[in-house]
């Protein structure tokens, strides 16, 4: 348990912190940081490329990645979430990208931790439970209040916890990194485009 609240904590940080180049160089920077992610760590991962220069990489993985991760690609997750990125600030404006940030960066790290702390009561049979889900909803909607109404905070927080108990991590295909920023900037669309 305390390992995964460690990497929810590192998941958090290490991706609120790209709103800081969206500030600074505007949304276009995310692309290009995403690709070179990509460019540069999924051919060491895929490769299993293991030397001086990749050190660093590897020690960073071997504290935040999970063991199944091990078995397939290392920093699958990473690269999923570089791709869910890379789709947001080609498609989407600038304000949308930084809520999709915030939103997988703070709704998934905080509804994981809030369940390994207090989660009692499963949803279904999945691996989420109600306290973790609604810790999560909590927290993301406080967060979203600095750049949004609370109503709509409050509504992209939801739909990110639905999107995030359909998604599934051992698909990358359905892995949260990606349904979830996708899916938060389209309702975010939709919500300008009946409302604002």
């Amino acid at each position: 348990m305390r390992k995964e609240i460690l990497r929810k904590i590192f998941h958090i940080v290490s991706i609120l912190l790209l709103i800081i180049p969206v500030e600074i160089s505007g949304k276009y920077s995310i692309t290009v940081l995403m690709f070179v992610m990509l460019f540069v760590f999924f051919p060491i991962s895929y490769f299993k490329i293991k030397n001086p220069i990749t050190n660093l990489y590897w020690k960073i993985l071997e504290f935040v990645e999970r063991d199944y991760n091990w078995k397939t690609l290392p920093g699958r997750q990473a690269f999923s979430l570089a791709v869910g990125f890379i789709l947001v600030s080609l498609l989407f404006d600038k304000k949308t990208l930084e809520i999709a940030i915030i939103t997988t960066a703070v709704y998934d790290g905080f509804a994981t931790i809030f369940g390994k702390l207090f989660g009692k009561h499963k949803i279904l049979n999945l691996n989420k439970s109600y306290e973790g889900t609604a810790g999560g909803i909590i927290a993301n909607t406080i967060s979203l209040t600095l750049i949004l109404p609370l109503w709509e905070a409050f509504f992209i927080s939801v739909v990110a916890s639905f999107v995030e108990l359909l998604s599934d991590s051992k698909k990358w295909y359905l892995d949260d990194n990606i349904t979830v920023p996708l899916t938060v900037s389209c309702v975010y669309t939709l919500l300008n485009y009946l409302f604002i």
